[in-house]
């Protein structure tokens, strides 16, 4: 896929069936997405990658892999015209319900995630907590940080320490294009175990990390 696709969104019809196929997954591909998110989800702070299209957002393709009629969908995109454009291609290819983002299961977040947007996502109740928002948050790179060895990308970024089941003692990852105060929310979203979201943060690179509401987060260092 060519670097046209992060151009300014066309309403032609081609322009929207050539995003269309850069987010629709197959059977195998839906597997293997699967069994990426299911790792780094049970793994906190674990990074893994997935296989995603050229020019394609990685939030919004994973998002498509495990969305389908059933899970309302939200996707956030700031009114920007080309996410907007991503956005049209997650529901056609899906096909799933639009939602609010107070009643979304599914929520993918294309524009820089927010504390307010945390705020507002469902929770879930204690006898549904499965209902609780599942979110797809694109960042701008992810780092394994538990070694404590310096890295210049990560110059500018959040390092967070993780801890909870999954986590052997502590896990460290550093994170470029999610704020602080976003982390604060998170926390906050899940002091009420077992209602609480799901988070996936997903990199240009389609590097991918997990952080279930079972997880602790605490901010080492941030800018």
């Amino acid at each position: 896929m060519t670097e046209s696709l992060l151009r300014p969104a066309r309403t032609s019809a081609a322009h929207t069936g050539t995003l269309v196929r850069a987010l629709r997954r197959g059977p195998r591909e839906s597997q293997r997405d699967f069994t990426v998110l299911l790792d780094v989800l049970a793994r906190p702070g674990r990074i893994g990658r997935l296989d995603v299209p050229d020019g394609a957002p990685a939030a919004a393709v994973a998002a498509c892999g495990l969305a389908d009629v059933e899970v309302p969908l939200h996707v956030l995109t700031g009114g920007d015209q080309e996410y907007d454009a991503w956005a049209e291609a997650a529901h056609t290819a899906t096909r799933a319900p639009r939602a609010a983002l107070s009643a979304a299961r599914c929520v993918v977040a294309l524009r820089p995630l927010t504390a307010p947007d945390v705020a507002a996502l469902h929770r879930g109740r204690p006898l549904d907590p499965e209902r609780g928002a599942r979110v797809f948050a694109q960042v701008d790179t992810l780092a394994d940080a538990s070694d404590g060895s310096p890295d210049p990308a990560a110059a500018d970024a959040l390092v967070l320490a993780l801890t909870g089941p999954g986590v052997p003692g502590e896990r460290r990852i550093a994170v470029r294009g999610l704020a602080a105060d976003v982390v604060d929310a998170l926390g906050r979203a899940n002091d009420g175990f077992p209602c609480g979201v799901d988070v996936f943060l997903l990199a240009r690179d389609a590097s991918v990390t997990g952080l279930p509401r079972t997880t602790r987060v605490r901010l080492v260092r941030g800018v």
